[in-house]
């Protein structure tokens, strides 16, 4: 499309003055720090480090000519200003860009024509190849139109937010500064104190508000952030590099993106796969009794006095008493490992008030082998793995919380080496939770995907969060895991309840077109969750198309059916059930095009093949679901695994199934 001329817009020659301002700021704003970092004057060496590291900082940060680019502007009561995704001001230091962070700039994306907070007039630009082309205005201090204004957010978002949203897909998420709804504000600009569940259906946005609110967060607090940092939980690797240039185009490089694998501590070699019922009671709440229990059990008085030759004299310190000093660490909040060694420290003491002299602990072996015994050092491997091998230790430990038959489905088979499992792996973190406390904290966490999360993982993710300060991401009618959420308020439970928490529901979706929209809210009645269907604001596009096929056929239809969306869409892809992905592997090897695994730095003839269970969270522009009636048909487990299946594509979907 060819940039309109410059009589259609007024003030496009000003538009286009003002960039080329902000963009000779940015240019200033660089040769400065550049100046600090050739010449620094700090006083001293600590502040000279910081002045040099804020400098190479916001180096980093200039370095992308689009910080110098604005999207909106704003005009009422509280002035005119320009609004883009960092902050630039002229010699006067008056701003020339606002970053979008700012309060000033929260009515750009709340105005509305009832309610105008104060706004004249909103404007948003187009811009192509860095130079300003077209500009939408709203003008909002128009009453007349306040009084015909709909009702429905969906039906009045702007035509050029529609057409960012509806743009081609490039294999990794973008950022969506430019066309951040009101309802997505509310969530991103939650203050640091509230925790909050975002309940999205597909295409909400709740990926890209959960990192946008990372980024506000920073934002509004810098220094305690940055000391504390946040972090971000992803579903798995493929996920995580679909959304790592979110935060830093945003100008937001500290933040750290991790799996839940990636936390667990200490790392197990994982070699077994749980069935499903198994995976769903090691994931369940009651285990976290469980493990605390089995751990216990290793610290119990000794059956015998300590006798102590302290010079002419015998000191005998009785089991009632060790057991007394026992019970007084015991009752700590510390890890058991630092409230051991407390025990340690009312021993030493007590031998003080015998013999008046602190020398005589270092002739106090015979005491320390004592507490040694009935209070071990232990190792959280240990611990798990003696709890599912022995019975006996289980049966005690799991007394009262968990029947007969699940404490067989628990037991583990024998042999010298455990093959570990996922789920297991969670079990450790939670041993070493209580033993030594978690390695690493955070003071914010974002989690997304958090339905898929036992109450177990989500109580290892709390560990690593004292403040319980946490954005948690997720879909119910998308919770497909053994032990994965039904209720949110389950797991609010998990997380430790923070103080100040809240469910937001993100109800309008701007990814996926109403037409396979509406195709697949019909599948929520399967799903056996109770979820407010998402309504799409892209009410253009094709209903899916539908290919029938038989088994046999199955991988060529599949391709072929591909082969019709990559002529008009380049980043399409299948999303089938892993068991038929040999087959369309080998089909697609016979077009030419490999099969892969992902979304990002994709060749010509990369082809991404997902299962199910994969592709949540991720887009395309064009989407072969294989055989989903078999999903639904499975239960409501497959139901959500066909949701997911039929959510993906941005721009079209085939439906490839098998008939009678």
């Amino acid at each position: 499309m060819s940039a309109p001329a410059d009589g259609l817009y007024e003030d496009l020659g000003l538009e286009r003055d003002h960039l080329a301002l902000a963009r000779a700021r940015r240019d200033a704003a660089i040769h400065a720090y550049r100046a600090v970092l050739a010449n620094p004057s700090a006083a001293d060496e600590v502040t000279r480090e910081y002045v040099e590291a804020t400098a190479q900082r916001a180096l980093e940060d200039l370095a992308d000519p689009a910080c110098a680019e604005f999207f909106g502007r704003i005009a009422g009561r509280e002035g005119d200003f320009h609004i883009g995704r960092r902050h630039l001001e002229d010699e006067h230091r008056d701003p020339v860009v606002v970053d979008w962070r700012a309060r000033i700039a929260a009515p750009f994306y709340r105005a509305t024509l009832r309610d105008n907070l104060g706004l004249d007039l909103r404007r948003r630009f187009t811009l192509r190849d860095g130079d300003v082309v077209a500009y939408n205005d709203e003008h909002l201090d128009d009453a007349s139109l306040a009084d015909g204004a709909a009702g429905d957010a969906a039906s009045g978002i702007p035509d050029p937010v529609l057409a960012e949203i509806g743009a081609a897909r490039t294999g990794a998420m973008r950022e969506i500064v430019a066309t951040i709804q009101a309802e997505q504000d509310v969530v991103i600009r939650s203050p640091l104190g509230r925790s909050l569940v975002v309940q999205g259906g597909p295409g909400t946005g709740k990926t890209a508000v959960g990192l946008h609110r990372a980024a506000y967060l920073l934002f509004e607090h810098r220094g305690k952030l940055e000391r504390e940092g946040v972090l971000v939980v992803g579903p798995n690797r493929v996920f995580l590099a679909y959304v790592a240039d979110v935060l830093p185009s945003l100008g937001e490089r500290s933040v750290e993106q991790r799996t839940l694998a990636d936390l667990l501590s200490p790392r197990v070699e994982l070699t077994a796969v749980d069935g499903d019922d198994r995976a769903r009671l090691l994931g369940d709440a009651r285990l976290a009794d469980v493990v605390a229990r089995a751990t216990l059990a290793r610290i119990r008085p000794p059956a015998e006095a300590v006798r102590l030759p302290i010079g002419a004299r015998t000191v005998v310190f009785t089991p009632d008493t060790i057991a007394e000093w026992i019970a007084r660490a015991l009752a700590g909040t510390a890890p058991l490992h630092a409230r051991r060694s407390g025990l340690r420290g009312l021993a030493q003491r007590e031998l003080l008030q015998v013999t008046g002299k602190d020398e005589h602990w270092a002739k106090a072996e015979p005491l320390r082998k004592a507490l040694n015994a009935a209070w071990p050092a232990q190792k959280p491997v240990d611990v798990v793995q003696r709890m599912l091998r022995q019975p006996a230790l289980l049966a005690a430990a799991a007394d009262g919380l968990l029947d007969a038959g699940e404490q067989a489905l628990l037991a583990a088979a024998g042999g010298r080496r455990h093959a570990w499992s996922a789920a297991e792996a969670v079990l450790v973190d939670e041993a070493n939770g209580l033993l030594d406390g978690a390695p690493r904290s955070w003071g914010h966490v974002v989690v997304d995907e958090a339905q898929d999360l036992s109450a177990m993982a989500l109580r290892a993710v709390a560990r690593r969060c004292p403040s319980r300060s946490f954005t948690i991401l997720g879909d119910l009618a998308q919770s497909t895991s053994p032990g994965g959420q039904s209720s949110w308020d389950d797991a609010l439970a998990a997380l430790g309840r923070p103080a100040d928490a809240a469910v937001e529901h993100l109800t309008i979706g701007y990814r996926v077109p109403a037409p396979v929209l509406d195709v697949a809210n019909a599948l929520l009645e399967h799903a056996a969750v109770t979820v407010p269907a998402s309504r799409s604001a892209r009410l253009d596009g094709d209903p899916p198309r539908r290919v029938v096929t038989d088994r046999a056929g199955l991988a060529a239809a599949t391709v072929e059916a591909l082969a019709d969306l990559r002529s008009r869409h380049k980043l399409s892809g299948i999303i089938a059930p892993a068991g038929d992905h040999g087959t369309i592997t080998v089909a697609l090897a016979g077009r030419g095009w490999t099969a892969v695994d992902r979304l990002d730095h994709l060749a010509d003839d990369a082809v991404p093949l997902l299962a199910p269970e994969a592709a949540k969270g991720l887009e395309l522009d064009g989407v072969v679901a294989v055989d989903h009636e078999a999903l639904v048909a499975a239960g409501p487990r497959g139901a959500r695994l066909a949701y997911v299946m039929l959510t993906r594509a941005v721009q079209e979907l085939t439906l490839v199934s098998i008939g009678s």
